[in-house]
């Protein structure tokens, strides 16, 4: 298969699988609010972000590794491969313990994070399992890390929606005729441990190789590349994970335990998007891997460009229908009490665009393997975030904490992150991009305004809100292609989707 044919492959799967996963994921959290106490959506959010923090014990070695494996796989280099992997699955077995025993250590301390305690039965037993679930993740999944590499995320993808929707069943039934949030723990960490097991013996039957004992050492070369990369992905690690998985503690801590519980639904929403989002990313990433270590320069640049035009219309529509349509949706999914006001919608929606539209330059970074020109960015970034939030909650609660992260966000990444593509991945200079970034954004701002316009002249109430969803589908994308017909971006964007929609109906 040629490297756009497995991109494009990958592609379906993630749409197809991840839509199977976002459908579950609704319905569970629908069969969750109505059989639990709304506190529970706040612990499960808290917790969730808690031990996000205990996941710099990667250090990054994940990215770095999956970089180091772009050139080897591309060349069929089997002991090279084994090496790594081997590597790997050391570092992830003891972060894997890592984050057992620290996250376990903290129960007697939760209320280091919380305004007040909870009156929640047998709390920290939820919170162990929580941290039993997020530990054990760690274990087996490094092998999808080969896939990954070798272009065959939709292999991993298909095995864990396969898991997750027996897994998903056995909850709602749990949540249904027990009412127990152990109980739902408890069937969560053996899906979790089916998934990385399933994922581990499919990855060992595709590279056999993978089973041998007799396994070189890395050469010098070797681990010296992968240490100085580790050693800037740690600055990237502690900062995204000190910026995406502070929000709930930071909530839960001046705010309330059930305002993390709104907020997580949400973040349901776009995550579920983010998710899909990423899963074809993911693909493409990996395509952008394949790609840089085989071409040069101007073929990456022209590639980019294609993909950030594509991310600039997908994520300005999925922006604009988030905007209009996070409230009624949430309405309708779980009552109107479960939802913020207009103004705190939006900061939502707006920092949901700039993390997105981060994503392909992110991607194309470290495809590149782009880890240390920029290794002490998130160190700065995380240092206003946590300045900047911590003072705007005190003052306006939620809206300031999202706030501060949005401020942090044009502060340092906006615009570092894109010049070290260009300088040091294209040599080009990033002048261009920004153009782009504000062209792009500009043409989502008017697109938004006149779809806000229209959907204001409609009623509430289920209907209403399929109006509204149709306006959301039809408006942006009609005025996207009214402005971009003429771009060499559209025509090629184009030519690839007609030559993917052929090749789909022949399988």
């Amino acid at each position: 298969m040629s490297r756009v044919d497995k991109v494009a492959k990958n592609m379906k799967f993630a749409l197809i699988c991840q839509a199977v996963t976002v459908l579950e994921s609704f319905i569970l959290r629908r069969v969750f609010v109505a059989c639990l106490d709304e506190v529970y959506l706040g612990l499960n959010g808290l917790f969730a972000d808690i031990l996000s923090m205990l996941s710099l014990a990667e250090l990054g070695f994940g990215t770095s590794i999956i970089f180091s494996l772009y050139k080897p796989v591309a060349n069929s280099d089997t002991e090279k491969i084994k090496s790594l992997m081997r590597l790997y699955r050391n570092i992830y077995s003891a972060v894997g313990a890592f984050v057992l025993i620290a996250g376990l250590s903290l129960a007697p301390r939760l209320d280091l994070f919380l305004k007040e305690m909870p009156n929640v039965a047998h709390l920290r037993l939820i919170y162990a399992l929580n941290v039993i679930n997020s530990g054990t993740s760690y274990f087996f999944v490094y092998k999808a890390s080969l896939l990954f590499a070798d272009q065959k995320k939709y292999v991993e993808l298909v095995i864990n929606t396969s898991v997750k929707f027996v897994g998903v069943l056995l909850q709602i039934a749990v949540l249904i005729f027990t009412q127990s949030y152990v109980l739902l723990m408890v069937v969560t960490i053996f899906t979790t441990l089916a998934q990385n097991i399933c994922i581990s013996v499919s990855t060992d039957r595709r590279y056999p190789y993978l089973k041998d004992k007799n396994v070189c050492p890395l050469g010098a070369e070797d681990k010296q590349t992968l240490k100085s990369n580790v050693g800037a992905m740690v600055f990237h690690k502690f900062g995204n994970v000190v910026i995406f998985s502070t929000d709930s503690i930071l909530m839960a801590k001046f705010v309330s335990v059930v305002s993390v519980g709104l907020y997580s639904n949400y973040m349901l929403i776009r995550k579920a998007i983010i998710m899909v989002v990423e899963t074809m990313f993911n693909g493409i990433t990996s395509g952008m891997g394949n790609l840089s270590a085989c071409e040069g320069g101007e073929r990456r640049c022209d590639a980019f460009g294609n993909v950030f035009f594509f991310s600039a219309w997908i994520f300005g529509f999925a922006s604009i229908c988030l905007a209009e349509l996070y409230n009624p949706f949430i309405t309708l999914w779980l009552g109107e009490r479960f939802t913020f006001g207009r103004g705190v919608v939006l900061l939502i929606v707006v920092y949901f665009y700039l993390y997105c539209m981060r994503i392909p330059v992110c991607s194309a970074k470290d495809a590149m393997g782009l880890f240390r020109q920029d290794k002490y960015k998130p160190i700065a970034e995380a240092i206003l975030n946590l300045v900047i939030s911590i003072v705007l909650a005190k003052r306006i609660g939620i809206a300031g904490v999202i706030l501060g992260t949005i401020i942090s966000t044009l502060l340092v990444p906006f615009w570092i992150e894109p010049l070290v593509v260009y300088r040091w991945g294209f040599e080009k200079s990033v002048l261009g991009f920004f153009a782009k970034f504000a062209l792009y954004t500009l043409v989502t701002l008017a697109a938004w305004r006149l779809t806000a316009l229209l959907c204001s002249l409609t009623a509430d109430g289920f209907w209403g809100f399929v109006i509204k969803m149709a306006v959301c589908t039809v408006v942006p994308n009609a005025v996207f292609a009214a402005v971009y017909c003429k771009t060499k971006e559209f025509a090629y964007l184009k030519n690839v989707g007609v030559s993917t929609l052929a090749k789909f109906r022949r399988k």
